[in-house]
């Protein structure tokens, strides 16, 4: 009896060996083609899986501004599937607990699916409103403008999401990799609706192994958006709205395809910034275009600390 159960327990674990090696095998790049979750509005990322396999694939398409033809790719590792071959990308195990995020959108969104009690640092706290950031400073921990990586390494976090801008950040992404810390770029912030940005909240939930979560929370948004926005299709008066305020001689305002110049134009509001390049959210005013839309605007959004700029504002209503 003794030796039927040892035999027994020798054929049981040759047969999980090979079922191991027969989906590493099988389980290529080309195998994840089937559409977990294809986003309704935005347009910067997918979820993909493969047959037979519980692990899927997020792909992100152009996470920084003037990125073009860009896609990376975050393999989500269940039930202790390894990558599929060829795969050189960063491995995230599903249901992240310690997450980093260096923007506040990624807070929202995580404050959304209602799991706060993962975020273990942030970029820039002191600048964070959000009810429970403030109540937990003592413990969560602050990355600054730019990652402290010692301060990273002691948290152990489970994957880190970054915020890209203007190109990719090899240097992060890079030591990133040295200390085998998981990572994910977050384009939410190119989307040009408002709903396209929130919709990233499925990735964040893909992460945290929430999927079905996350798609029912955002099922609820998108109506009480058009519910919103529907109370202003009679609106006969639209009021001017412009953007941010001067930094370091420069006034940035977020181009017309932006999901801000959407968010302003389905309120019932009027975006004064008229002109139109494609694939930029935000352009740089010259002086001439500055005075103009200052004469012309009464309301300004996103203004943040305005004391040194009193004289370029005092014309607009202004709403930090």
């Amino acid at each position: 009896m003794k030796f039927k159960s040892i035999i027994s327990t020798i054929t049981l674990l040759c047969l999980l060996s090979l079922a191991s090696c027969v989906y590493n095998k099988k389980t290529s790049l080309e195998a994840f083609k089937q559409d977990v979750y294809m986003p309704e509005y935005a347009t910067g990322f997918k979820i993909l899986g493969a047959k037979n396999a519980q692990s899927t694939l997020i792909q992100v398409s152009n996470p920084w501004q003037g990125a073009k033809d860009v896609t990376m790719s975050y393999f989500i590792s269940r039930n202790g599937e390894l990558p599929p071959a060829g795969f050189t990308g960063p491995t995230i195990p599903a249901g992240a607990q310690r997450i980093v995020c260096m923007s506040s959108s990624y807070i929202a969104m995580l404050d959304a699916l209602g799991q706060m009690n993962r975020i273990v640092a942030v970029s820039g706290i002191n600048y964070i409103a959000n009810p429970y950031i403030l109540a937990h400073k003592d413990s969560i921990k602050d990355m600054g403008p730019e990652i402290n990586y010692e301060l990273l390494l002691g948290l152990k976090p489970d994957v880190v999401l970054l915020y890209g801008i203007g190109d990719a950040q090899t240097a992060v992404t890079d030591k990133l990799k040295e200390l085998a810390i998981p990572y994910m770029y977050v384009g939410e912030y190119l989307e040009e609706s408002p709903l396209g940005k929130a919709e990233w909240l499925v990735a964040l939930s893909e992460l945290t192994d929430s999927r079905d979560k996350g798609i029912e929370v955002f099922s609820e948004i998108p109506k009480r958006y058009q519910a919103l926005k529907d109370l202003t299709a009679s609106v006969e008066h639209h009021p001017t709205v412009m953007f941010n305020t001067p930094w370091n001689d420069s006034w940035v305002m977020p181009s017309t395809q932006s999901y801000m110049a959407q968010l302003v134009t389905d309120a019932g509001a009027d975006y004064i910034y008229k002109e139109l390049r494609p694939h930029r959210p935000g352009n740089c005013l010259r002086t001439d275009t500055k005075s103009r839309l200052l004469d012309q605007c009464r309301h300004g959004i996103h203004t943040g600390r305005t004391e040194k700029h009193e004289s370029q504002v005092c014309r607009c209503q202004i709403c930090p």
